[in-house]
């Protein structure tokens, strides 16, 4: 619903709060001193709240709540009994006009229940997906609705950019809204007391870096006398590889060759070399050997364990570490680089500016009408009470206010002792958040404290610095058809062969073998059909 109701649900919230406590919830009324938007009580079935007078309800005000499904990876059903569960939904429907069933998945499963789906057709209303070959293909038979004409008519959809438009396009048309993300977000973290134990410098070669893994793994870096660390954890989620074969002059997924035309990555001599290095520190045992089968969504349990002392991902999850390590009392400290120069200068994986997409499907929103009600929903989710709200939860449950100003989050034993046993209850709902916003609405945002964390500031620093090396994705923009039909039995054939080669499985002849059979699979139709679609545009 519009934001005409904001008094209206803000006092919902209020008195539905003193069920769980006596301190409630804050808000803050930005219409209560409006003259044309003061607020009458009205009383219906009983329970008294307030609406606007002074205006005209909106004709969207008067519909009933819109139903829809949603399924998000991360989260889970396991405390929906929970009055604190239950309230956090009920607050979320109201402001939103919606009754909403969550559907969970963990990571891993999440990703293979979605291919069943994009096979079965039985799709929710809303979920999150990459553009993957079974999505193209799924949107390609008309099974998503495509917004491109629509979410410039909403309020914090319209601040989406260009570049995360052209990057989330399919030819030019945009099937799903792009949830927001730095650009610069990837990078290496690593012990700096295990790099300090040893007297090493800190990297910024790959020789260093090299270095720094031998080092990690054979240098007994936590002084504990026995020989069980390594110097770089990798688990079976594949974006490690793709940022350190960035360093390596790889291009980002589609290059430009000395030509004009669009080339693969897998298709470059750096992607060789890449990959030689690659093998080189798996052979050499300074990479855990079951980083293949090693389950993604357990990816911190080696550097917050002090198995591993170093890795490549996005940065705040090494930030995220070092919280860990300060709240278990760990004597752990942790650093950030942005890039390794590996002879091609600094150079950064970046994020696509977007993170998967909020996606609709037309089996469950069949109308247009339907549809305009299903992105006013996921507009509201940008505003600063919904963003709150899923954040950062309720005053003196979850949150704080200090006396300077700001929210400070609460922790366990403070959420305990206030009845709050579920921990932290929003878990997941953030994978349903687009993140834009316009101006106004992030300036309503309950503030947060101003950063003094080294490691915070040094990761904001890093986003910033690391622009100017970002590789970008010339082919993002284009699809091939062919892809769109194979482009799973593609991907896994590359896929495949650089993790068989890294592990020695196959040697440079099966390599370059595996790399002709994908040419003779379709590959090369999907090479002529990307470029003629980038020569098409004018490149």
């Amino acid at each position: 619903m519009k934001r005409k109701t904001r008094t209206r649900w803000i006092a919902g919230l209020l008195a539905a709060f003193m069920l769980l406590t006596a301190a409630g919830c804050s808000g803050q009324d930005t219409q209560a001193t409006d003259p044309e938007k003061t607020t009458a009580a009205v009383t219906t079935g009983g329970e008294t709240t307030t609406a606007p007078t002074g205006e005209e309800t909106s004709a969207e005000e008067n519909l009933p709540p819109l139903k829809l499904s949603i399924m998000l990876p991360y989260g889970s059903s396991e405390y929906d009994n929970e009055e604190i569960v239950k309230k956090f939904h009920k607050d979320l429907e109201t402001y939103t006009n919606t009754e909403i069933e969550w559907i969970w998945y963990d990571l891993d499963m999440y990703y293979e229940k979605l291919t069943l789906l994009f096979a079965s057709g039985d799709l929710p209303s809303i979920l999150i997906t990459g553009k993957s070959a079974e999505f193209l293909n799924a949107v390609q038979n008309d099974a998503f609705w495509d917004v491109t004409d629509y979410y410039k008519d909403y309020k914090n959809l319209n601040e989406i950019t260009e570049t995360v438009f052209l990057n989330a396009s399919i030819n030019g048309r945009l099937y799903g809204i792009p949830r927001s993300r730095t650009l610069a977000r990837n990078g290496v973290g690593y012990r700096l007391d295990w790099l300090n134990n040893l007297g090493l410098k800190e990297p910024e070669t790959i020789d260093e870096f090299y270095d720094m893994l031998v080092a990690f793994t054979n240098g007994d870096p936590d002084g504990n006398g026995k020989n069980d660390t390594y110097g770089l954890g990798v688990s079976s989620y594949a974006g490690t590889w793709d940022i350190m074969q960035t360093w390596f002059g790889v291009p980002n997924k589609w290059g430009v060759d000395d030509n004009g035309d669009l080339v693969p990555d897998f298709l470059t001599e750096e992607y060789d070399n890449a990959l030689k290095w690659f093998r080189k520190i798996y052979s050499e045992g300074l990479v855990n050997p079951d980083f293949a089968t090693y389950p993604a969504g357990d990816w911190d349990v080696m550097l917050r364990g002090g198995q591993a002392g170093a890795s490549a991902d996005v940065l705040d999850r090494f930030r995220r570490n070092q919280g860990y390590f300060d709240t278990e009392g760990i004597p752990a400290e942790t650093m950030l680089v942005g890039a390794i120069d590996a002879g091609y200068g600094k150079r950064c994986l970046p994020t696509l500016g977007y993170a998967d997409m909020v996606v609709i499907s037309k089996s469950k929103v069949k109308t247009e009408e339907e549809l305009k009600r299903v992105l006013q929903f996921l507009d509201d989710l940008g505003d600063a009470e919904m963003l709150d709200l899923i954040e950062r939860g309720y005053e003196n449950v979850t949150y704080r206010m200090a006396d300077e100003g700001y929210y400070v989050m609460l922790n366990e034993e403070e959420k305990t002792a206030l009845g709050v046993l579920t921990g932290d209850f929003r878990k997941g709902y953030n994978q349903l958040l687009p993140y834009w916003s316009t101006p106004d609405e992030t300036e309503k945002r309950i503030p947060a404290e101003p950063v003094t964390d080294p490691v915070k500031l040094l990761e904001q620093q890093l986003y910033e610095e690391d622009k100017e090396y970002v590789v970008p994705n010339y082919g993002a923009p284009y699809t091939s058809p062919t892809y769109v039909a194979s482009g799973t039995e593609l991907d896994t054939i590359i896929s495949e062969a650089r993790l068989n080669y890294i592990q020695g499985i196959i040697d440079d002849v099966g390599l370059q073998e595996a790399k002709e059979q994908w040419k003779r699979s379709g590959g090369n139709d999907v090479i002529k059909e990307m470029n003629d679609l980038y020569h098409a545009a004018g490149n």
